[in-house]
């Protein structure tokens, strides 16, 4: 969840560490959700982007939406807007604390009638959430424990329930998802680091505590064209470098923009993005722990982001996107 000038970092809606007012029943829901949506043929769906996220469209009571698939995000998100336009009703608090420092009130709600391509579910339990706007919406645990996806980037394509034999070509890793978003170990600076977060709804780049940079083999440099902003400096942040990222061996590596920070991101090591040049093909599977990728051959890097006058997000990692702009 983080990061410098890197797009739109991370309008981190709902990340991992949330607090609920009612506890309890907050546990309660979320094990109540609709049944697993029976196993099919493959349905294709048409995709669109956010930036590099990909979004694919769903109703939620019969209002239409746009949903980003977020494997960053905990829960399923909607927007003030369009909990209002599908007449959700609102239920007891949830204190989020986003990773900018910030806590927000979030609001339970349910949704009746979730739908996608073919597939309904019911009774799914989602939050309301004051950092996205608009018919916006962020499909993330619940979604894809209960659709497997295939997220084709070069086809603007997301296939659900994928057949086996189109995975065979992924190269997949395992991923530990007790906080519900998926944990793995992958490739950082020539270094192996575990407790990373695969976050698809993230566009720019990464974040690593400050704990682990000792453990590079490669240690992160600076990039000299970026300036320290005062925000900054007073936030701890140290921002402008840039990594070399490998999710599983063999695969093609990134340059991928990193900040770094003294509190561990979200509590884990680590999050990075998977919205990557390389990443031509990625596959959800949480039934069997696993996130596939498929990846190019050759290094390829990142292109640097433009920083974005406006964007149609609020961004709970605002301080990362015009912290350190680089100079004229």
């Amino acid at each position: 969840m983080c990061y410098a000038t890197l797009e739109s970092m991370r309008r981190r809606a709902q990340r991992v560490a949330v607090l609920s007012l009612s506890f309890a029943a907050g546990i309660v829901a979320l094990g109540a959700a609709a049944q697993r949506a029976p196993a099919s043929s493959p349905v294709v769906i048409s995709s669109g982007t956010n930036a590099t996220r990909t979004t694919i469209p769903v109703t939620i009571d019969g209002q239409r939406a746009t949903c980003v698939l977020d494997t960053g995000t905990s829960a399923m998100i909607v927007s003030p807007w369009l909990a209002q336009a599908a007449h959700l009703a609102t239920r007891a608090g949830t204190f989020e604390v986003a990773p900018d420092g910030h806590t927000y009130v979030d609001k339970q709600t349910e949704i009746a009638r979730f739908g996608v391509a073919s597939y309904a579910l019911h009774d799914l339990p989602a939050l309301i959430s004051p950092n996205v706007t608009g018919s916006n919406a962020l499909c993330g645990y619940d979604f894809f424990m209960h659709f497997p996806t295939l997220i084709d980037r070069d086809r603007r394509q997301v296939t659900l329930f994928p057949s086996p034999s189109k995975l065979t070509r992924l190269h997949c890793i395992t991923v530990d998802l007790t906080p519900h978003v998926p944990l793995a170990t992958i490739e950082i600076n020539d270094t192996w680091l575990s407790d990373i977060v695969l976050d698809s709804g993230m566009a720019g780049g990464g974040a690593l505590w400050d704990g682990i940079r000792s453990e590079l083999r490669r240690p992160l440099v600076a990039n000299a064209n970026y300036e320290t902003m005062p925000a900054a400096v007073r936030q701890g942040l140290a921002c402008g470098a840039s990594a070399s990222v490998r999710y599983t061996p063999g695969s093609s590596s990134s340059l991928m923009p990193i900040c770094t920070e003294p509190q561990r991101p979200d509590g884990y090591n680590g999050i990075v993005e998977t919205n990557l040049p390389t990443v031509h093909a990625m596959a959800v599977d949480y039934a069997h722990r696993r996130v596939c990728f498929d990846a190019g051959y050759a290094d390829v890097a990142m292109p640097a982001a433009p920083a974005p006058a406006t964007t149609p997000w609020r961004d709970a990692w605002s301080r990362y996107n015009y912290l350190r702009p680089p100079k004229s």
